[in-house]
């Protein structure tokens, strides 16, 4: 990517309230892992009914309290593991986490205090990308399956509008997610 001219350039400065809403966009909404607790609580509420239906009380609530609960706890700890994290990271305070250069031949990403080293950057060509979401507040380009760059909307020279347009000039159509 040496010579190319950069496009666009985002230094991303990351929050506690920013890593939150990564975390539920890509745990709860591009991944759907809601699904499974939701089922999960269906059955054990459907199953609730018959002990109900015969006069058993007990084993009737003791489904519901299961059927409620159990999902409860895995999105408590869901989000507890979320907090504990940003608090790990030291986001309390909102800090440069990286740079992002965008230009014709794909993203770079230098991680914090590297931007001056060439050698640090990492490297990705558009057809190498998995996919970019749009939210209200953040694109979120994904480079695999399960790591992003966040590029929140405030934080995008030019705006999000300019970032998707020069996405959708680089990427399929595929690739590219909206989410309202």
């Amino acid at each position: 990517m040496a010579g190319t001219h950069t496009v666009l350039s985002v230094p991303v400065q990351i929050n506690t309230e920013i890593f939150r809403e990564f975390a539920v966009f890509d745990v709860i909404r591009r991944r759907k892992r809601w699904v499974r607790p939701l089922i999960f609580a269906v059955l054990l509420l459907f199953a609730a009914v018959f002990p109900f239906l015969r006069g058993d009380v007990i084993p009737g609530v003791v489904l519901v309290v299961l059927g409620i609960g159990l999902p409860a706890v895995y999105f408590g700890m869901f989000f507890r593991s979320v907090k504990q994290q940003a608090r790990s990271m030291g986001l309390d305070r909102p800090r440069i986490a990286y740079r992002v250069d965008l230009d014709d031949a794909g993203v770079r990403m230098w991680p914090a205090g590297k931007q001056d080293k060439a050698e640090e950057a990492v490297t990705h060509t558009w057809a190498d990308l998995y996919g970019a979401w749009r939210t209200p507040t953040t694109i979120y380009l994904y480079n695999s399956a399960t790591q992003a760059y966040l590029l929140p909307v405030e934080q995008i020279p030019g705006g999000a509008d300019a970032l998707w347009t020069l996405l959708q000039a680089h990427m399929p159509a595929e690739k590219l997610h909206t989410t309202r």
